[in-house]
């Protein structure tokens, strides 16, 4: 207990830990490639939450809600373990980085639990457009019907 209470007294502090740069025999150019890599990789993990979260904003009555929410934080804490790693080329916070790694696991784990618990829920449901144009079919049937008939009512007046 004594090392949770001292793992998070400690959470910010990078005193512990040299900083990734003085660790080992680093080039320039390969803790930049780490870094710059880190940072595109952090990027496009922001990204594409961004553009989810634009996407559930945009559709009303999406079903399985949830399961883009878990997919926004899964992403999201993802991404987050690849920043703290070009951070910790200048901020050693190692513990801080464990921390991120343990919720990044229990929402992938999350996620993959709801997905397999939905996964037949998902495959059994409809896409909206199919059911919309599966009504709009319906109904432009009936259209051509009242069509006809109307054609040969007015035929067999004639």
């Amino acid at each position: 207990m004594d090392q949770l209470i001292d793992f998070f007294k400690n959470l910010f502090s990078a005193n512990d830990w040299p900083a990734r740069w003085v660790c080992g025999e680093w080039s320039t150019f390969h803790g930049w490639l780490y870094i710059t890599s880190d940072i595109a990789i952090w990027l496009a993990y922001f990204v594409i939450p961004a553009i989810i979260i634009f996407f559930i904003q945009k559709r009303h009555n999406l079903p399985f809600l949830p399961v883009f929410w878990l997919f926004g934080a899964f992403i999201i804490l993802c991404g987050s373990t690849h920043l703290i790693d070009a951070v910790m080329f200048y901020w050693p916070a190692y513990r801080l980085s464990g921390l991120l790694r343990l919720l990044t696991a229990a929402v992938s784990l999350a996620t993959a639990f709801v997905l397999i618990r939905d996964l037949p829920k998902l495959i059994k449901s409809k896409p909206e457009d199919k059911l919309k144009t599966y009504q709009l079919e319906k109904q432009l049937e009936k259209y051509e019907a009242e069509i006809i008939e109307l054609k040969q009512r007015l035929n067999s007046k004639n």
